[in-house]
């Protein structure tokens, strides 16, 4: 039913939005007309810091080899019988954050988050998403400055949740005054991400990879609706996020928060905050609040100026419909595959993968409670804490970072701090994870175990530029200034201008 009423009057819909849709072929099906690259080679070398730099973001990949064999299992199939030189070797990674995102780097690495995969209903529409990144790879749709601006996210990122932490502005703590402000952080984190999660691409190479993608998914024996449930999903996504970054915005408006004056009045900020907590002052933690959110709202602004945003998820159904009408109308119906953690899966997979997601959906429950204290109980939070941290994600970063947080709301140090230990010390940490537990270390004093972990975090992270202001300023506590300045030329290298002055205040 749905098929026909999409469908029906599309004759004249493709005719309408073709002028809008440059990256679909004019006539035929893309993998038809699919001329890929002789070599890819000179993209791998870049994979290394791609990697480093995704590491820093969310709590790190998803460390489970069921999960890992089974998306590589999809992606494979989706590239059989496709014409493609030996050079050409993408590879996925599942990133552990509740986004609901995927992208591909330039390096040829797709990248999907949990939150994706949650909401996901049919393997079918993760084809379709896989798809879509392996066009981008396939065409070599590579933004030329995407380190840059990736790695700018990073620093940018990093920076604003620094000084939250620093700042303890606590989303965690119940009944606060401040609990407000600390959602809206949250939120403006929310739409840091989902604007410069990573440098967006022209809409004709948008179009060319949902094309792509979806032949690739029907040469696979997928059903060929799912695209259109993926941008159903896509859509309420959307409307959710900018939902919350107007109320998000307007809250910070009518209390004086928001960006006000672009990144160098963030940094004076940051500046006069520094100040106060060397002089061993306390500043205010609404005063944090506003700096982190402004953080994240003068780098979206910054962002947005060179970001070509694609077109909205309403805009993209239409097109795949015109598509599916024009190059699949004699199509058979097939019956949707489920996923292995789905209730009707047969996998061999399914007892692991699905009390991995349970695990994962209960931490994101007590999270929930930890920013919203109206969100369940403190009772339930500690239950499903207890349960998360357990076989089989007792070594996850993403669940133990959860655990920390909500011990440290109910101060409970040394199981806060156990549960850092755990995740730093696991097999797919994250930057934020690093962060955190130097900065305990640091507020005990304890510079010898913050320089250890920051060791640690060197060698993990590819020597990522995200750790350079942290790195100097743990030398500048250590009295060691002289090698603190002498990392402000390597801040300067990377050709960010935000970076450069984070390095310079850290190191006095």
């Amino acid at each position: 039913m749905r098929k026909i009423a999409v469908l029906a009057p599309l004759a004249l819909l493709a005719l309408a939005t073709a002028a809008h849709a440059s990256g679909y072929p004019g006539k035929g099906r893309a993998l038809d007309t699919l001329r890929p690259a002789s070599d890819y080679s000179d993209v791998l070398k870049g994979r290394p810091l791609a990697l480093g730099i995704m590491r820093t973001r969310g709590q790190g990949f998803v460390p489970s080899p069921e999960l890992q064999a089974y998306v590589q299992g999809v992606m494979n199939r989706l590239l059989a019988g496709v014409n493609l030189p030996p050079s050409f070797q993408p590879q996925i990674r599942v990133l552990a954050t509740p986004e609901f995102a995927g992208e591909c780097t330039p390096d040829g690495t797709l990248i999907v988050t949990v939150g994706l995969l949650e909401l996901l209903e049919t393997e079918d529409e993760l084809a379709f998403v896989l798809g879509h990144e392996l066009a981008h790879a396939i065409y070599r749709h590579q933004q030329r400055d995407w380190f840059k601006k990736a790695q700018f996210y990073a620093v940018v990122n990093g920076s604003a949740v620094d000084f939250v932490a620093q700042g303890n502005v606590q989303i965690s703590i119940g009944g606060n005054a401040n609990l407000a402000r600390g959602l809206d952080v949250a939120q403006h984190l929310a739409k840091l991400s989902a604007n410069v999660l990573m440098p967006q691409m022209a809409k004709e190479d948008e179009d060319a990879a949902d094309a792509l993608g979806f032949d690739l998914m029907v040469k696979a024996g997928y059903d060929p609706e799912a695209p259109l449930a993926v941008m159903d999903k896509l859509a309420a996504q959307e409307a959710e996020a900018e939902a919350a970054a107007d109320a998000a915005k307007q809250a910070a408006q009518k209390d004086g928060g928001g960006s006000k004056g672009g990144f160098m009045n963030v940094l004076g900020g940051g500046l006069s905050i520094a100040g106060q907590i060397a002089s061993g002052g306390r500043p205010d933690s609404g005063q944090v609040a506003d700096l982190a959110i402004s953080v994240f709202d003068s780098a979206v602004d910054s962002m947005a100026e060179d970001a070509t945003t694609h077109h909205p998820a309403r805009e993209r159904a239409d097109l795949l419909s015109a598509y599916l009408f024009r190059a699949y109308r004699d199509a058979g119906p097939v019956a949707p595959t489920p996923l292995p953690w789905a209730p009707d899966s047969r996998s061999p997979l399914k007892p692991k993968l699905v009390a991995m997601f349970a695990h994962y959906t209960e931490a994101e429950n007590a999270a929930a409670w930890i920013a919203d204290p109206s969100q369940g109980s403190e009772k339930s939070a500690g239950a499903e804490v207890a349960r998360a941290v357990s076989v089989p994600t007792v070594d996850h970063a993403y669940t133990d970072f959860v655990a920390a947080e909500y011990y440290e709301g109910r101060h409970q140090e040394p199981q806060s701090l156990a549960a850092l230990k755990r995740a730093a010390d696991g097999p797919e940490p994250s930057w934020e994870i690093y962060a955190r537990l130097i900065d305990r270390y640091i507020a005990a004093n304890d510079l010898v175990s913050a320089q250890a972990a920051m060791d640690r975090a060197v060698a993990r992270f590819e020597d990522s530029p995200v750790l350079l202001p942290k790195r100097i300023q743990l030398l500048h506590l250590e009295q060691r200034d002289g090698e603190a300045k002498a990392l402000i030329p390597r801040c300067k290298s990377y050709d960010i201008d935000e970076l450069t002055a984070a390095c310079k205040k850290e190191a006095g």
